[in-house]
Formats: C-alpha cells, structure tokens, sequence
C-alpha cells in the first residue's frame, strides 16, 4: 500500500491519497476520471483547468499495514498541508436501476382438488452473520482477543528474532575462536 502526493506545479496545492497500485497507474486513472467531466472534485476540476502537465505524481511512503498506512496518510496530510483523495471516485457511478412496480393480479379461487386446507409452511433460510455483534461487550471482547493474539503473535517473532540472534553471535564467536587458534601456529 503507497500513499503518494500529487503537487499542482502552479498553485503549488499538494493531493494526498492512498493506492495498492502504482503511482503511475494511479495518476493514469485520475487524468481519465477528469476526461469524463462527471464529478466536481477538486483535484479533477484543477486537471482540467491547468493541464495534466501542470502536475507532479510520486511516491510519499511505502505502508505494510492498515495502521501504518494510516499513519503515513496523516503525516503526509500534515507534512504538506496537503488536500485529501479519500473518497475521490475514478470512475463513472453506474445508473441506480428502478425496478417496475408489481403486477397485482386478482387471486384465484382455491381448486377443487385441493384435499386439505393446510398451508404449506415457509422454507427460510439461517441468518448469516454480518460480522457484527448487537452488543458492545461481546464487541469489546473480539477486539481484546485479538489484541492479545497480535501481541502473543509479536512477542514469538521477537523471541524467535532473539534466538537468530543469539545463534548468529555463537557462530561468530566459534569462527573468531577458529581464526586466532591458527594464528598462533
């Protein structure tokens, strides 16, 4: 995940945004985006007005998770007082479709060779959960039980970093051991 700025070289207005593409593939798609003249944004609005070449896309920062992503995002944001592109669509909003209104029909008597009157019951499906609980406790509770994961997680890599360590500094210390013993012959 990048984040990257997109500096306007006449206002001198620097863009903040995020991609897990290129920079590059990036800017292609925010030139096309301003081509179709459909949104009011900002960034698209000034592309039209003073030209893609007026313009400088590159790299801000390289993220390797949510957090730090994050992170980055605001430092950027803070570092050149920049615009946000959070949210800033690259393509074209389909159409929203209205479906027809529906037919009444007047219902038709019951056969004659019906032999009972019982209805037939309703197959429903289980609800799926949505990933959500209803209660903030049970909430609460996942998100601790991953926090206590992702530490239990980092302190086993800081443990096993510690071990490599370790093994590497007996290695040396026997190869030192080695090279002096010859040495002295």
């Amino acid at each position: 995940m990048i984040v990257f700025t997109i500096t306007n070289d006449v206002t001198d207005e620097v863009y903040v945004g995020t991609t897990k593409d290129s920079v590059d593939e990036r800017w292609k798609q925010y030139q096309e985006a301003a081509k179709l003249d459909y949104t009011a944004a900002r960034l698209f609005k000034d592309i039209r007005d003073f030209g893609a070449k007026s313009f400088t896309a590159s790299e801000y920062a390289v993220a390797f998770d949510r957090e730090d992503l994050k992170d980055l995002f605001e430092e950027a944001m803070d570092e050149h007082q920049g615009v946000s592109l959070v949210g800033v669509k690259t393509t074209k909003p389909k159409p929203v479709k209205v479906a027809p209104p529906k037919k009444t029909t007047a219902k038709k008597p019951a056969s004659s060779t019906r032999t009972s009157s019982t209805p037939t019951p309703k197959i429903t499906k289980p609800k799926v959960s949505s990933g959500r609980t209803n209660s903030a406790a049970k909430e609460r509770a996942i998100k601790e039980a991953i926090a206590e994961e992702k530490a239990i997680r980092e302190s086993a890599k800081l443990a096993k970093a510690a071990a490599e360590a370790k093994e590497m500094r007996e290695i040396m210390a026997r190869l030192d051991s080695r090279g002096s013993t010859l040495k002295k012959r």
